[in-house]
């Protein structure tokens, strides 16, 4: 019966892996689709012993035994899709900044920018996303880039620190500086692998008086910050909630608002790049230009001085002082995933400033390959048939042990 488990479990394992590939060829053509990938494991094994009748206190241990495998996850690719040209002036394409390697920001030298602040950069640098391949141990501790440029922590906006370093703690005892998406690892002592600290000497990571400083690191394929399009969302329970969204493709409703292709109220920012949820952009029809958006998503102006949009309360239909469309950027690993190409916050999501460059009149396709999709559909299908066969077989050992094993011929 042991067989019959295992191979159950492969063949049930396999099934659900089919319907992750279905899924990802079904929507080979929907914009902003992200594909997915399955991940098996083998079943926890299970210890075997020996023992006489009684209490069992007397067992003898003779080995371990796997009872087969199980789908474990669905794991998402992030990886950009191909921007697609449609001239249509309500597509929005978001391609997001990433290189090889892990992007972060890093004090380099170069002209002042406005993302050095006030304080703290020295005279003829500026803070700039970089990519580097692996990170090394300065003087005094510091952690830098392999071209030796100062890695820096961003504030609970997404924003660099310009006048906060990350440094190694030198109590830490371990191999790796970084975990997950830049937080810090702890050793077998519970030491972390650096602090952040401040002018002088504030400590501001997680473990001082500023929790909101952390280091952001980003993936160039899969894991990290990428960004997304902040639509409003209704739960199950009718409750109103921030939904994101890499489906470009919007629409105008009767009360001349912006919807996405589900119909969900496309949501607007605020100076801080947060979606305001009682936000809504209200398209003008009195404007009579043929663009709606320009650079990354910014209202237009036709020859008489009309706008193309304005960001509006959506209760009232008072202009929203300081607010502004474009995207916001969280780490996917702290989404949820909410139908096709929907996604919703759990309580570790950390919405930040977005990066990305929005692409007015065009759409961003999805990234999941069909080919590529279409020869893991057969191996699978191949290793569910190998299953069948081999539970056939199985089948057919016990059908001649039950009737042929112990019987006596001629009798």
């Amino acid at each position: 019966m042991d067989g019959f488990n295992a191979i159950g479990s492969g063949m049930t394992a396999d099934e659900r892996m089919q319907q992750v590939i279905m899924n990802n060829i079904a929507n080979v053509s929907t914009p902003g689709f992200k594909e997915s990938s399955g991940e098996l494991m083998s079943f926890p094994q299970l210890l075997m012993e020996r023992y006489n009748y009684g209490d069992g206190a007397q067992a003898t241990p003779i080995g371990a035994m796997s009872d087969g495998t199980a789908f474990q996850e669905s794991v998402l690719n992030f990886t950009q899709g191909v921007l697609q040209q449609t001239g249509q002036p309500l597509d929005l394409a978001i391609e997001d900044q990433v290189t090889p390697g892990t992007s972060v920001y890093a004090l380099v030298p170069g002209g002042q920018s406005a993302l050095a602040g006030p304080a703290g950069a020295a005279a003829g640098t500026t803070a700039q996303t970089v990519s580097s391949l692996s990170f090394v141990v300065g003087r005094g501790g510091v952690i830098e880039t392999t071209a030796g440029d100062p890695i820096l922590p961003v504030n609970a906006e997404g924003a660099p620190i310009t006048d906060a370093r990350v440094v190694k703690n030198p109590a830490y005892q371990g191999l790796e500086l970084f975990g997950d998406s830049g937080a810090p690892v702890y050793d077998a002592a519970g030491h972390p692998s650096y602090q952040i600290i401040g002018p002088g000497g504030k400590v501001l990571s997680d473990t001082g008086p500023d929790p909101s400083a952390y280091v952001s690191m980003t993936s160039s394929v899969t894991g990290g910050v990428h960004d997304f399009f902040a639509v409003q969302n209704v739960d199950a329970s009718g409750g109103q909630r921030v939904a994101l969204t890499r489906d470009g493709q919007m629409a105008v409703g009767a009360n001349h608002f912006l919807y996405n292709s589900v119909g969900q109220r496309v949501l607007a920012l605020s100076a801080t790049g947060k979606p305001l949820q009682n936000s809504a952009i209200e398209m003008n029809p009195a404007y009579q230009g043929t663009n709606i958006f320009g650079a990354d998503g910014a209202p237009l102006v036709d020859q008489n001085g009309e706008v193309s949009y304005r960001i509006v309360n959506s209760q009232t239909g008072q202009p929203i002082a300081g607010a502004k469309f474009g995207t916001v950027g969280v780490n996917v690993d702290t989404l949820q995933a909410l139908g096709q190409t929907d996604f919703v916050l759990t309580p570790t999501s950390q919405l930040m400033r977005g990066t990305a460059t929005i692409h007015a009149g065009a759409l961003e396709g999805s990234n999941a390959d069909s080919t590529a999709n279409m020869v893991q559909m057969l191996n699978i299908y191949q290793s569910y048939q190998a299953n069948q066969t081999a539970e056939q077989t199985i089948s057919a050992s016990m059908q001649q042990t039950a009737t042929q094993v112990g019987t006596v011929t001629g009798l």
